[in-house]
């Protein structure tokens, strides 16, 4: 079977979920395809920062976080050795990734959009005005085309390229991993137990990486955490993350294990290029910097949104400025927010610089202000015109 498509969209995670939904509101024909059953889990933090539920209520989108039930986040409580600190957080909130992955998709399929789970893609050559996409599903191949395709397949090795072009190498992920970076794991627990109420968004600094706990929709709690790869040889993650609160002098963590425990590749990694003709990459696909407090799914949620209208220019007819706006585009609406991040990731590896901040905050809990206002803001940069 085959048809052809204003936008395939491979990758169901929050970017191109988004992407689809805002399309199809275009009245753009959407197919969207991931290679898991939904709804599915991910390691993440679970938290929606204030750029991230603006991003959601400009999209037409603002009850969703409300609807599923996510926990508003108060505080966040930074524990370093025997220092911590509380510092006021407003306008956050969490929700596991099981639901709000899936209420994205929801709302995609609302407008239209044909989700299809468990496939496997690849890119195909180009064909006149469209690109070919090969899908592989229940053990048959269809093949599609779209006017365009949006690779949001996240931090993997990204959009299998089966391509007859002239150098297909240069549709191939090209990744950059910074030295040093650290990887993700994490699990959800349930533990009523635990000493965490919900609200509080807990961050643990030790020697290894640091650790984020907070308490989901459903009374588990979630564990995202970011660790050198050193932290892990010889280790289980469960075992890592318990280095990290033992350095703090918290317990373990002992509830059952809902989901995990899985890690991710490097965290820190960009790409040399943000796509192809009739190729647009976006969210963890297009490069990513190690998160803080959720400032991944704004990012996402952004990406998703900003390449709707080139996607639609690009149905009219492909122009390969459209490539360089989008490339422009990622570059400069991540730039503040991911330098502030690096900035972040570098003191985390400094204990002194930890312990000293911490402390600080701990005296003076507001000048903690700019900086999360900062973070958890949505990054303003407009998507300039194409030519």
């Amino acid at each position: 079977m085959s048809r052809i498509w204003d936008a395939i969209v491979v990758g169901a995670g929050p970017g191109g979920a988004i992407a689809s939904y805002a399309l199809a509101r275009r009245g753009a024909s959407v197919l969207l395809l991931d290679r898991h059953a939904f709804p599915r889990w991910k390691v993440c933090g679970a938290c929606l920062s204030a750029g991230a539920l603006e991003r959601l209520a400009n999209a037409g989108l603002g009850d969703l976080a409300r609807s599923e039930s996510a926990v508003a986040l108060r505080q966040l409580t930074l524990i370093a050795g025997r220092r911590r600190a509380i510092v006021p957080l407003r306008g956050s909130a969490a929700l596991s990734r099981v639901r709000f992955d899936q209420a994205l998709v929801d709302a995609a399929i609302s407008e239209g959009v044909e989700f299809r789970s468990r496939t496997r893609a690849a890119l195909g050559p180009l064909a006149g005005d469209a690109r070919i996409v090969h899908v592989e599903i229940e053990g048959s191949e269809e093949e599609h085309t779209g006017s365009v395709v949006i690779d949001a397949t996240g931090l993997g090795r990204g959009l299998e390229v089966r391509s007859t072009d002239p150098s297909p190498e240069r549709l191939r992920p090209t990744w950059r991993v910074a030295e040093h970076s650290r990887v993700g794991i994490g699990a959800t627990i349930d533990d009523a137990e635990y000493d965490l109420v919900a609200g509080d968004l807990r961050m643990v600094v030790g020697r290894t990486g640091y650790v984020g706990l907070v308490r989901l929709e459903d009374g588990r709690l979630n564990v995202g955490a970011a660790v050198d790869p050193t932290a892990l040889r010889g280790r289980s993650p469960a075992d890592a993350v318990a280095d990290i609160l033992a350095d703090a002098s918290l317990p373990p963590l002992e509830g059952d294990v809902v989901h995990g425990w899985r890690g991710t590749p490097a965290l820190t990694r960009g790409r040399t290029d943000m796509g192809a003709e009739r190729l647009f990459r976006l969210g963890d696909a297009a490069g990513y910097v190690e998160p803080f407090t959720g400032e991944g799914m704004c990012w996402a949620l952004g990406a998703g949104l900003a390449v709707t209208e080139l996607a639609l220019e690009a149905r009219r007819g492909w122009r390969p400025d459209l490539l360089r706006v989008w490339d422009s585009h990622q570059r400069k609406s991540m730039a503040r927010s991911q330098r502030l991040c690096r900035v972040v990731a570098w003191a985390l590896r400094r204990p002194r610089v930890v312990d000293s901040v911490v402390g600080l905050l701990n005296k003076a809990p507001l000048l903690a202000k700019p900086f999360v206002r900062q973070a958890a803001g949505a990054p303003r940069s407009r998507l300039g015109r194409a030519a």
